[in-house]
């Protein structure tokens, strides 16, 4: 069954068009990924929003989302560190469509 991600990001100030180029050049690679079905990259419209960028993603299911994330988790870790990034992502399933 297909799970959806959703993934917060907290960006400092200064730092937001660094991330998005960076974040394009991780969605190239994740979108290579075995079971990934599509994403959606959301910019908050409030400048002082504290997760002011969510990534919404798409696979196929649990299992194939931690297998891409294990092998992308470090380095993107290591990035996110340096521009000083908080993360929070956490997978979930649908209860109904509206």
């Amino acid at each position: 069954m297909a799970v959806t991600l959703i993934n917060v990001f907290s960006v400092p100030k200064g730092k937001e068009e660094e991330f998005v180029q960076w974040w394009e050049a991780v969605k190239a690679d994740i979108t290579k990924k075995p079971g990934f079905i599509s994403g959606k990259f959301h910019r908050s419209i409030k400048p002082n929003s504290r997760f002011n960028f969510i990534n919404v993603a798409i696979w196929e299911s649990e299992d194939v989302f931690w297998k891409a994330y294990e092998k992308s988790v470090t380095p993107m870790k290591t990035k996110l560190e340096q521009l000083g990034v908080e993360m929070v992502p956490a997978l979930y399933d649908v209860v109904f469509e509206y």
